[in-house]
């Protein structure tokens, strides 16, 4: 029998909207049975998440979202059922969330070059516990008045070829692949539509990636497709989420359970993990 599962959700540990008990309750809400929870450079909410969802009756299954960078294209690896209490990875993503609060330092600087004054201790609050990024720089500008949605934040200031744009630190994908590998996680290409990156899966892989994002909220129908027919071709597992952020009238703002993910995705991932 199928279930309805979501394995691509964010919270207020890195850059969603609702914090991991609300987001848990919420899938429940949805009739959502299981869930990872893939923050961003963060593993803070995963606890949390996993003791509300043996309260809500929710499956949690621990994981993140890291960036790599390959030749200027930022390039996402989501990790599975990863040991999120390795103090050695604990101390990985400590420095990388340091670095997202220079970054963002960084973007409010250039903000001011083009007369939009907002203050780095606010988009600081607004991230609270979470790892800062652009999506926080961007509700300041909106609570400020200086632009009207997070979507027009990231099209006119902030996204990769706006002139208040940032580079992140970035690891290799070799490097962000051998972490989550190191953690006992399983590595998985994100998004790859939206990377466009087909042609360096097989160096992936040996670098150790297990499966491919094939079901997205942001692919056509066709591009999901092609993805499950690479998946098979290369012998990856295939997976799939909404990427959910919370985040309303915005390109960002995708459904919680919307990639209608099928249940076989989480058993072929147990079946790597748990054999």
């Amino acid at each position: 029998m199928n279930m309805a599962i979501d394995l691509h959700l964010h919270s207020t540990a890195s850059d969603g909207v609702l914090t991991p008990k609300e987001l848990v309750k919420k899938a429940a809400e949805l009739g959502i049975n299981a869930i990872a929870l893939t923050d961003h450079d963060s593993v803070d909410g995963v606890a949390l998440a996993m003791q509300e969802g043996e309260k809500q009756g929710v499956e949690v299954i621990p994981a993140v979202e890291l960036s790599s960078d390959l030749n200027g294209q930022d390039i996402h690896f989501l990790g599975y059922f990863i040991d999120y209490q390795d103090s050695e990875f604990g101390r990985q993503l400590a420095d990388l969330r340091e670095l997202r609060a220079e970054r963002a330092a960084k973007m409010v600087d250039r903000l001011r070059s083009e007369d939009v004054d907002i203050p780095l201790e606010e988009v600081l609050e607004v991230a609270g516990d979470g790892a800062v990024g652009r999506s926080h720089v961007a509700k300041v500008m909106v609570k400020k008045g200086y632009i009207d949605s997070i979507e027009e934040a990231f099209e006119k200031y902030l996204g990769r070829h706006a002139p208040c744009y940032v580079e992140k630190y970035f690891y290799t994908p070799k490097d962000v692949i051998r972490t989550i590998r190191a953690i006992d996680g399983i590595a998985v290409l994100a998004h790859p539509a939206l990377s466009d990156v087909d042609e360096f899966i097989p160096e992936f892989i040996g670098f150790g990636i297990q499966g491919i994002e094939v079901l997205h909220s942001q692919q056509t129908t066709e591009q999901s497709e092609h993805y499950i027919q690479l998946a098979k071709k290369y012998d990856l597992l295939p997976t799939g989420g909404s990427d959910f952020h919370g985040l309303q009238n915005t390109k960002r703002g995708r459904v919680m359970g919307s990639a209608n993910v099928p249940d076989e995705f989480l058993d072929g991932l147990k079946s790597l993990k748990f054999p």
